[in-house]
């Protein structure tokens, strides 16, 4: 009996330090990704597709200013960390739609009097994304996930100049994915999912481009007790999108989240809090935090701030030769985040405001936002 015990106990903790060695194996890759991230994308401009693809977490997580990697599961974790995925207690459907307003941006500098003078105009066209998501287990095998995504930027063309049919929107990114997470050793989640893109732009000439690729997501969960969760994600990893046009940017950002989750049970009220961080700071910090609180499951309320910064190739309008220029510029999205949420039975409604980005400004330069300084999200989900 005695022997018996000891074997036991030795093959538990042979098994527990196979999956400690493991989490540290997998921290260490991602460690890896990130330093080799921060050093090969420093100075390249992405894809129109790169910015999509960051997009795709829903209102439920926006709220909570964008924090999602230790906190998201079930159908909401298909393409963010889909790692969550196998944390899906039942059948999920969510549908996300997210709308970001016309922009419009007047920068300004010194003249010769030193007095700030408008000299140039950034214009962000109206876009929106839709996503739809859907989440199922399949037993002791773990969960399986498909997804669907959308966007458009600009107005809806009929006909071009020439009277010739179009029906679509100046550019328009899609997503077609699978995923699947798995729940093993109780305390540990991990995920994957692929996307097949496809990408349209629209150059300065008008002419429209076409993209092809894929990208794919690795996450991880790590539950410590009851309360309190890790996540970690590496996001798109990709070979770019493939363009006829050399010209056109074609590359996808990898992207490494790291992010941890308190939650806890306090008489008729859930709270969560989300914290999650974007390593290497390459064009300063990038990090999400927020806090959710629901009374009775049924009404949640959330608030968090966001900091994030992108560097982006887009078109300028020079207001004193009335020239348009392309200029590489860090755009910057940063302040307070709002969201609400209700629960009806099976299906949850959720809503969320997020500031919008805005390009970043030197030291002599100023910035007015003439409109368009807020994102509004919207999300419905219902379990089966």
């Amino acid at each position: 009996m005695k022997r018996n015990l000891q074997f036991s106990c030795s093959r538990i903790h042979r098994l527990q330090y196979l999956k400690t060695s493991l989490l540290v194996c997998l921290f260490y890759l991602v460690f890896c990704f990130s330093i080799s991230n921060g050093i090969a994308a420093e100075a390249t401009t992405t894809a129109e597709a790169d910015r999509f693809l960051k997009q795709l977490i829903g209102a439920e997580h926006h709220g909570m200013g964008g924090s999602f990697v230790g906190a998201t599961d079930g159908a909401n974790a298909l393409g963010n960390n889909p790692a969550g995925i196998g944390i899906a207690k039942g059948n999920r459907f969510v549908i996300h739609m997210a709308r970001f307003p016309r922009t419009v941006a007047l920068l300004s500098k010194p003249n010769f009097n030193a007095n700030y003078e408008d000299y140039s105009q950034y214009e962000q066209r109206a876009a929106g994304i839709e996503t739809l998501n859907w989440a199922f287990p399949i037993g002791r095998f773990g969960t399986i996930g498909v997804a669907l995504s959308t966007a458009h930027e600009g107005s809806f063309r009929r006909v071009n100049h020439e009277g010739k049919a179009l029906n679509s929107f100046p550019e328009n990114n899609l997503a077609i994915g699978i995923g699947y997470g798995l729940n093993f050793g109780g305390n540990t989640v991990v995920g994957f999912d692929a996307k097949w893109l496809r990408s349209k732009v629209t150059d300065t000439l008008g002419t429209e481009h076409f993209g092809r690729g894929y990208a794919y997501n690795v996450g991880l969960i790590q539950k410590f007790g009851n309360a309190l969760q890790a996540g970690i994600v590496v996001r798109n990893l990709s070979n770019g999108l493939s363009f006829v046009d050399p010209t056109i940017p074609d590359k996808i950002r990898r992207d490494v989240i790291a992010g941890i989750t308190y939650q806890r049970e306090i008489s008729n009220m859930s709270l969560r809090l989300g914290f999650d961080l974007h390593p290497p700071f390459r064009d300063g910090i990038r990090a999400n935090l927020g806090a959710e609180v629901w009374f009775r499951n049924r009404i949640g309320g959330r608030i968090g701030y966001l900091r994030d910064t992108e560097k982006r190739y887009a078109s300028a309008f020079l207001l004193e030769d009335a020239t348009f220029e392309m200029e590489e510029r860090n755009w910057k999205a940063e302040g307070l985040c709002f969201g609400f949420g209700a629960r009806f039975g099976n299906i949850t409604l959720n809503a969320a405001y997020t500031p919008q980005f805005k390009p970043s400004v030197s030291a002599d330069e100023r910035i007015h936002i003439v409109q368009g300084t807020a994102v509004y999200t919207f999300s419905i989900g219902q379990d089966f």
